[in-house]
């Protein structure tokens, strides 16, 4: 997995660079050219911290709720073994519902 993102910011950079560096239209490196290379920078940043928000607030909500159902397996197998009581279960599992 990590290596997969690894791959993901050398293609982001080499692109980034690419267009950077290598020219805009008929412009090239004239008038307008270098310096739209860096509004366009700017902008690849600015998606590339909104998208990777998102998915970041994604990733810890979808962990919130893996983490839930992990409690409430471990639950379910100590009143399986006889360690709580029923009582102690229904009471564990309404805390954890809240």
């Amino acid at each position: 997995m990590a290596e997969n993102k690894n791959i993901w910011v050398w293609a982001l950079a080499a692109v980034t660079l690419f267009l950077l560096f290598g020219g805009f239209g008929m412009g090239g490196y004239g008038m307008m050219g270098f310096g739209m290379g860096f509004g366009f920078l700017f902008m690849l940043l600015f998606w590339g911290a909104i998208i990777w928000l998102v998915i970041t607030l994604i990733s810890s909500a979808q962990s919130n709720k893996k983490d839930n159902s992990d409690s409430l397996t471990i639950l379910k197998k100590r009143f399986a073994k006889g360690e709580i009581t029923k009582k102690q279960f229904e009471e564990m599992k309404k805390e954890m519902d809240m």
